[in-house]
């Protein structure tokens, strides 16, 4: 399918680049009469998946859709309804922050409200389409459904309504139970071009340098939400610094727990942006190993010097010379931390003990 303005130049769906394979799969659906049940989104955040979302429940739920060019007609009251967030058919729901998990009564009420036919989004589901053919649901954070809000939705998973569309939005199938997975029909975004993400990342007013652009794509492995979380001058300097120390493998890690926690201070108060932040440091000194890894694998220490940066060259150039095997803890000690974070471990504790654990794999090479 070729989507295209009057001219016939060529266009991406609904101004969502990069899906367009997606959407055609949609479209040939649509035209069928075909629309399923349960859609699993995943890929890497920032790349659309949840705009893409917002808009096939805009075309579902559209009283006068266009089937060939599988779009909405924007005009229509259910359009302005969805577009406003006040349609009847759309329910959107996601973690609250300060939340682990996406709370069971969003799926099926509080107590009181339990096996009543309009509970949570179940019940949702359930009704009759108040207009139209559809009842819609979107579950964002999808990746916070734990193992009770999971069997919540086993019902409606195994026997959806003949009405009901059900979008789960995940960055990650690995993250998602097996009752899920095998329960919906998985649909995988792929990361953007780095030529169409680091132009969005510049139109966007994020950064307006082509070159740091297409870096900070890089680094982000295409994702627009995290680049843009990347561009932070604050964690640029701090990880400058930061780089440094670790080359010279002898950093002060009690200054350094002090600087680190410090700069999470400063971040916000909300602790979701804390944790956050913390694990866009440790994903920069991720990337410093592993750029560090490659070197030593490829044996090519003095020829990396045009890759990487001069913090990398020093720390391969110190002594006594760093093995394969301790640049792998290096990296598994930071993805663990990584993970700590993402389970909610104390922070300064974890801090202090990822600190002092890449100070012994350093030192004691």
């Amino acid at each position: 399918m070729w989507f295209g303005d009057t001219q016939g130049k060529a266009m991406s769906w609904q101004g969502i680049e990069g899906h367009d394979a997606i959407a055609e799969r949609f479209r040939r659906a649509f035209v069928r009469g075909r629309i399923g049940g349960t859609y699993l989104f995943v890929g890497p955040p920032g790349i659309g998946k949840r705009t893409f979302a917002h808009k096939l429940a805009q075309v579902l739920l559209c009283e006068k859709p266009s089937k060939e060019a599988f779009a909405p007609c924007n005009a229509c009251s259910a359009c302005v309804q969805v577009i406003s967030g006040t349609h009847p058919d759309l329910l959107l729901i996601s973690k609250p922050p300060d939340r682990s998990f996406i709370p069971l009564e969003m799926l099926i009420g509080d107590r009181s409200e339990r096996g009543t036919e309009r509970a949570g989004l179940v019940g949702h589901l359930a009704l009759t389409p108040f207009s139209g053919r559809y009842r819609v649901a979107i579950i964002d954070d999808a990746d916070y459904l734990n193992l009770e809000g999971a069997n919540a939705l086993l019902k409606t998973l195994e026997e959806p309504p003949a009405t009901a569309v059900l979008i789960l939005i995940s960055n990650s199938p690995a993250k998602q139970l097996p009752t899920i997975r095998s329960r919906s029909q998985m649909i995988r975004f792929r990361p953007l071009p780095e030529e169409i993400a680091a132009r969005l990342l510049i139109e966007q007013g994020i950064v307006d340098n082509p070159d740091w652009a297409r870096e900070l794509i890089r680094l982000a492995d295409g994702s627009l939400a995290r680049a843009a979380e990347l561009a932070s001058q604050e964690l640029w300097e701090l990880a400058a610094k930061w780089r440094k120390a670790l080359s010279t493998r002898r950093f002060d890690v009690t200054a350094w727990s002090d600087e680190v926690r410090g700069y999470l201070e400063s971040a916000g108060k909300e602790a979701a942006v804390r944790r956050r932040a913390l694990q866009q440091l440790i994903g920069l000194t991720l990337e410093f190993f592993r750029q560090a890894l490659r070197a030593v694998v490829s044996h090519s220490v003095k020829t990396a010097a045009t890759s990487v940066g001069e913090e990398v060259i020093a720390l391969l150039q110190s002594t006594p010379p760093l093995t394969e095997d301790v640049l792998h803890e290096c990296l598994e000690s930071c993805l663990a931390a990584y993970q700590d974070v993402e389970r909610n471990i104390n922070q300064a504790l974890l801090i202090d003990d990822w600190l002092l654990q890449l100070w012994q794999l350093l030192n004691a090479a």
